[in-house]
């Protein structure tokens, strides 16, 4: 089901959106993040914090891209938004300390550690950068 909603509905969930729980992926045609709320994409933004993490792929998703070779929108980063810098964006930070975690649907069944290929489903605190390395656990 598509949900329509007008420029000043987005407006006002974008407004009130620091301490909410979102679900953010990695836009591959915008090449930024996209962030959701409530099912509705409510921004976009290169930078992101979030608290209370979940990574989540959706193995229907996970199977259609294996089967397909085609990329569809599966896997998400879920927590409260604690800070942000919105698409285009021009103070980027630069990239922060702690684990890489990584996602690729070619080769994991899931998020993983980077360094490990150790599989990691929720953390207390990630950056979200949009750079080379993307997602960076913190604690």
């Amino acid at each position: 089901m598509i949900i329509l909603i007008s420029e000043s509905q987005k407006d006002v969930l974008k407004e009130n959106i620091i301490g909410q729980k979102v679900m953010v992926y990695y836009n591959l045609h915008k090449h930024t993040f996209s962030v959701q709320k409530s099912g509705i994409v409510v921004l976009h933004a290169d930078y992101l914090k979030l608290s209370d993490v979940e990574f989540r792929v959706r193995s229907g998703g996970l199977e259609k891209v294996r089967k397909e070779k085609v990329k569809n929108v599966h896997a998400f980063v879920i927590g409260i938004l604690e800070d942000f810098c919105e698409f285009p964006c021009d103070n980027i930070p630069l990239e922060s300390e702690g684990e890489v975690i990584s996602y690729n649907p070619y080769k994991n069944n899931s998020f993983v550690i980077k360094s490990t290929q150790e599989p990691i489903f929720h953390g207390d605190e990630v950056n979200m950068i949009n750079g080379q390395n993307k997602i960076y656990l913190l604690k």
